[in-house]
């Protein structure tokens, strides 16, 4: 049998965080409220069997953290969601936008107002038609800072949003945001009714988007599964059921392949590449993506986590010994098998933004000599928290940056969770973190986003440094990423200078991405109308401020599907 590779699905395929367009106990399923009642049995049993011309079974590396789409923006969670909702605008593959759910738009000359005229006659799964007053209040549930809402970052600009009549909504924001399509189309819109009531459990319990796929039961932590949306505004999918099945460990993950119950595999073990790809009718895709996964430490002089003692992670000289102090090459090579390639930039190469530094070389002696100079000849003690089932070998990763940092005399206690428990405490406001391994993706193609999310002072009502979980801060840096975002002209913007500011205080340097491969037994021109999100790659950073290395997706298919 031929191998078959699928370019134009991972061509077209979303990143985890983007915007498709065109909860339960775990003994228990959960239906979708509005969905078609008659169908549900049927697209649950056939979704199920994999051998059906049209339907699939797809193994991602974990089930989602809620059926909320505004309750985390996390992979494995975006990648069912977006299959589900959609948002004004979508977002290609290759970071370029089109009309989704608004059919045009325009821009006041200040850059100030923002107009959508919206699709008429989208209908949400339960037949309800959209209108401006569901996007109005999907918005401000994502802006509210009172809900649990992971979105708020991408509403920081937003001065007001109104709906002037029923095909149209008004975005006004107090400063030029060049990054407004790309916010926008993180913004799923959810039935008004649905939206106002805004809690976790309301939201999760009514699982009704416009999307091409409607939700049909979910059992957590085994499958969760969706039937084409007949009824879809656009091209009707002609994969008719889809099954996402969850595997959290890699190995089972595997087995399922090899032995053909599934028909596509979302982020395979780096340990079994070869031995996929050398299977007959599998195929295994390395691509590169975009996520980062990142050691983040408190910076704070007078962090909570330290009571009655200076924070040994504030002084500059310790953060960077902990990054001389870890072998990036050695993890490449050992760990990921060499899926992963060295980073010299939190920012991506091809973003606007991007600036080329020069990475230091890993230096446990010159490690030590700044831990002595800082004033902790003989180390310190710190709490690693890391997810066990999230990304590629975080749990060996984890595990292997504790010992780096153990040989210079930094002790280590390693705090290792599934990510359903992982995401809730490490956010900023718990103030439970010390020290993290953890990821962040950004498809917008600027580096502004990136900085704005990681480097901006925290401030959970502002909308500022989402994902800023070590409390860097420079009012230095606020100020350039605040300048950067009032100009529009991607080539006269401050981010770069503005990641170079932040350098020798929060220097990115120890970094890498990886190739991260996927299987599948599909054939391109057999998925019409569904997007396999690729994981967005994986970086680690710990410098001065974080550790970052750049992992690519992996993806793994199999030819037992013939073309349609």
């Amino acid at each position: 049998m031929k191998k078959r590779a699928l370019l134009v699905a991972l061509a077209a395929a979303m990143a985890a965080s983007l915007a498709g367009c065109g909860g339960s106990s775990a003994s228990s399923t959960t239906a979708a409220a509005g969905s078609a009642a008659e169908g549900s049995e049927a697209a649950g049993e056939t979704a199920a069997d994999a051998s059906g011309k049209d339907s699939l079974v797809i193994v991602t590396s974990s089930d989602v953290l809620s059926m909320d789409p505004y309750r985390y923006d996390e992979g494995p969670t975006n990648q069912i969601m977006l299959h589900i909702y959609e948002a004004m605008v979508a977002q290609n593959a290759d970071m370029s936008f089109d009309p989704c759910l608004a059919e045009s738009w325009e821009t006041s000359e200040d850059g100030l107002t923002w107009t959508f005229h919206l699709r008429e006659g989208v209908k949400f799964h339960d037949g309800d038609v959209m209108d401006s007053g569901d996007v109005v209040a999907s918005i401000k549930l994502a802006s509210n800072p009172d809900s649990p809402s992971a979105y708020s970052s991408y509403t920081s600009s937003f001065e007001s949003v109104e709906a002037p009549d029923a095909n149209t909504v008004v975005i006004k924001t107090e400063r030029p945001n060049p990054l407004m399509l790309f916010d926008v189309a993180q913004l799923y819109v959810l039935k008004q009714e649905i939206a106002e009531v805004g809690t976790e459990e309301q939201v999760a319990d009514n699982v009704i988007g416009t999307g091409r796929y409607k939700f049909v039961e979910q059992v957590k932590e085994d499958h969760i599964d969706l039937a084409a949306n007949e009824d879809y505004w656009g091209e009707v999918p002609a994969i008719k059921n889809v099954r996402f099945r969850p595997i959290t460990n890699e190995a089972t993950r595997t087995a399922t392949m090899l032995t053909g119950d599934v028909d596509f595999t979302i982020d395979v073990s780096a340990r079994d590449i070869d031995r996929l790809d050398a299977t007959e009718g599998i195929s295994v895709i390395k691509q590169k993506g975009l996520r980062e996964i990142y050691l983040n430490l408190d910076s704070r002089e007078d962090s909570p986590l330290f009571p009655g003692q200076k924070n040994p992670m504030s002084d500059v000289k310790v953060r960077q010994a902990m990054y001389l102090a870890i072998d990036e090459g050695t993890i490449i090579k050992n760990i990921m098998n060499g899926c992963a390639f060295e980073m010299n930039s939190v920012v991506p190469e091809d973003y606007v933004g991007y600036t080329e530094v020069t990475r230091e070389a890993y230096d446990p002696e010159k490690a030590k000599e700044l831990l002595a100079e800082a004033g902790y000849p003989d180390g310190f003690e710190v709490t690693l928290d890391a997810p066990n089932d999230r990304y590629m070998n975080d749990e060996q990763i984890a595990q292997a940056v504790a010992g780096y940092l153990e040989k210079v005399g930094i002790k280590v206690n390693l705090n290792l969770m599934p990510k359903a428990n992982f995401f809730s405490y490490i956010k900023p406001l718990e103030n439970k973190s010390m020290f993290l391994m953890t990821g962040w993706s950004d498809a917008s193609g600027d580096g502004l986003s990136l900085m704005h999310d990681m480097l901006y002072t925290y401030d959970r009502e502002a909308g500022n440094g989402g994902v800023n979980r070590g409390h860097y801060s420079n009012a230095q840096v606020d100020a350039l990423i605040d300048q950067a975002f009032t100009e529009m002209d991607d080539t006269k913007r401050a981010t770069a200078k503005a990641f170079r500011l932040s350098r020798p205080t929060r220097p990115a340097s120890w970094k890498y991405s990886s190739n991260d491969p996927g299987i599948s037994r599909w054939t391109t021109n057999r998925t019409s109308g569904l997007s396999i999100p690729i994981p967005k790659a994986f970086v680690a950073t710990i410098t001065r401020h974080s550790l970052f290395f750049q992992r690519c997706c992996r993806i793994a298919f199999s030819s037992r599907f013939s073309p349609a």
